[in-house]
């Protein structure tokens, strides 16, 4: 029946709306704001897909109450109420997607949002408006799980403990926000551009939801009475987006097909066969085995469908396309052209320093490394260059790198493609030593004109790191006191940071227009190297 495990296609989408989530938990760039426009597009070309087959389905429908109304009249019905459920959904998506449109405004030149990048729309509309103190995010969700659960009912009981809907209201969780409100952790926020693709991917799972339906009802009916030359061929495939190195597949079958004949299909140029205007093309009979340009071996077919796999190469869209071939009953061939297409993107890696974009000597350097379209535990990264990197085993996406070395290194990142290990990408970094600290006297007295008793109610040397963001000290090792009074000058030598004796008489016999310098400050930081600063001076006044 149609239920049981998610579609590929579907796992693939889920995946997807995962990880494009979790981008938002780093600074959106442009390029993560690109990523959404183009997974909202992809979702609205599913979409266009998925209603196609659909519709395919409820032709059939109409074609069965044809032939015996008696029979297929209970199902009909509850295609029929499965559309209506579906399409209501489907229209509050729709009319929440045009508000957002509204806002933020279409820019004419890219076909993105003018205000993509907006966090207040989405905020406003799901987490903050509502009618009579229900929130317009709080209507949403119950819309959903009534949805789901009106098209549960209308699959028969004994099926419906095993039977698998995408639609649902689970939406992914991190730990900060695993206990707030589900409107608040979907929309709370969200660029205006991640708001519209998170509305398409509900529509795109109500649609997936109301094929699974009435796909299982109509096989309830039974397919055997269907004749070939009033359908056409259809591909279905997990997804039309794929990085370069990952394999695409596609199912390629007849929307409804005698379970007593396996079709064959073979891959070839369309040249000779008409295309309509919704993209199908018209069957052609024939004496031939196989039009001109196919060869002899077709593809594997499992369960009426076809398995196609290609390794995805280079860029861009890709097209394929070939025929189905069924015997006729009376002699000779008819041929069922299709075509598919899908895209390759290159490879691409997230690697963000998640305080600044460069590493340091001597701290631990946060860092969090993904790559989209693949889960965390099939990410693998290395460093190359003086240091190390390793992974954080409670939060999969977060590394710490240690270096050690002033320069360069590199963040390799790898990840498992169709089980098997693949190097992505990667990306540079400049290895800096943290910066000097500033000396000063108990963390606050850093020279110039100074009271007499400001001065002696200091016990010795602070180093101060100042605008840098790392936790990181400095200890004092030695320094050097200079003490001129009335033309005399005195000095004293101190290791670590804290006066001695002879310093502290310095500082009481200090009187007006005496000058104290503190000189030869040496300190060791994280990085345990030796550093020398600067000369403070103060005059007593």
């Amino acid at each position: 029946m149609a239920g049981g495990k998610q579609t590929p296609r579907q796992k693939m989408i889920n995946m997807m709306y995962l990880v494009l989530l979790a981008l938002l938990a780093m600074n959106v760039s442009n390029e993560v704001l690109n990523a959404f426009h183009m997974v909202n597009e992809g979702l609205q070309t599913s979409n266009k897909s998925l209603a196609g087959k659909n519709s395919d389905i409820y032709r059939a429908f109409e074609k069965q109450m044809q032939q015996d109304a008696a029979k297929a009249g209970p199902f009909y019905a509850k295609a029929q109420q499965a559309r209506k459920v579906a399409a209501t959904l489907d229209s509050v998506l729709e009319m929440y997607k045009n508000e957002i449109i509204a806002e933020a405004k279409i820019d004419e030149e890219t076909g993105d949002l003018q205000q993509r990048e907006n966090l207040d729309i989405a905020t406003r509309l799901f987490v903050e408006e509502g009618d009579k103190g229900n929130l317009r995010g709080q209507d949403l969700k119950k819309r959903i799980v009534d949805t789901r659960e009106k098209l549960l009912s209308l699959i028969d009981p004994a099926d419906r403990a095993n039977f698998k809907l995408p639609l649902t209201d689970q939406i992914p969780r991190s730990k900060d926000n695993k206990n707030v409100a589900w409107e608040y952790a979907a929309f709370n926020h969200v660029p205006a551009t991640a708001a519209l693709t998170i509305l398409s991917k509900f529509e795109n799972d109500v649609v997936a939801s109301e094929g699974v339906v009435i796909e299982y009802l109509i096989k309830k009916i039974g397919e055997t009475d269907f004749k070939f030359d009033q359908l056409a061929a259809k591909i279905i495939a997990p997804t039309s987006y794929i990085l370069s190195g990952q394999q695409y597949k596609a199912d390629i079958f007849l929307a409804a097909f005698n379970s007593t004949q396996q079709p064959e299909i073979f891959l070839g140029p369309l040249g000779g066969f008409k295309k309509n205007p919704d993209g199908t093309y018209d069957a052609v009979e024939s004496d031939k085995e196989l039009p001109a340009g196919y060869s002899n071996t077709p593809l594997k077919v499992e369960g009426g469908f076809g398995k196609y796999e290609v390794m995805g190469s280079g860029t861009g869209e890709k097209t394929y396309g070939g025929i189905i071939r069924v015997k006729n009953p009376t002699g000779g061939y008819k041929f069922y052209p299709f075509e598919g297409k899908y895209q390759t993107a290159p490879k691409a890696v997230v690697v963000s320093p998640t305080k600044m974009n460069v590493l340091y000597i001597g701290v631990d350097n946060p860092m969090e490394i993904s790559v989209p379209g693949v889960g965390q535990n099939d990410v693998t990264a290395a460093i190359e260059g003086a240091g190390t990197l390793s992974k954080d085993p409670a939060n999969p996406s977060q590394y710490i790198a240690k270096v050690t070395a002033v320069g360069k290194c590199k963040i390799n990142v790898s990840a498992k493609l169709d089980g098997k290990v693949q190097f992505m990408d990667g990306k540079e970094f400049r290895i800096k030593r943290i910066p000097d600290p500033v000396p000063t006297l108990g963390g606050k007295l850093r020279g110039g004109n100074t009271q007499p008793g400001a001065i002696k109610s200091q016990s010795g040397i602070v180093a101060l790191l100042e605008n840098f963001d790392f936790e990181a000290r400095f200890n004092v090792v030695s320094f050097e006191m200079v003490f001129s009074s009335k033309g005399e000058i005195f000095k004293s030598a101190g290791t670590g940071p804290l006066f001695n004796a002879q310093m502290k008489n310095f500082l009481d016999r200090a009187k007006p227009k005496d000058i104290i310098f503190i000189d030869e400050i040496k300190v060791v930081g994280p990085d345990k190297l030796p550093r020398k600063l600067g000369q403070i001076a103060f005059t007593i006044i």
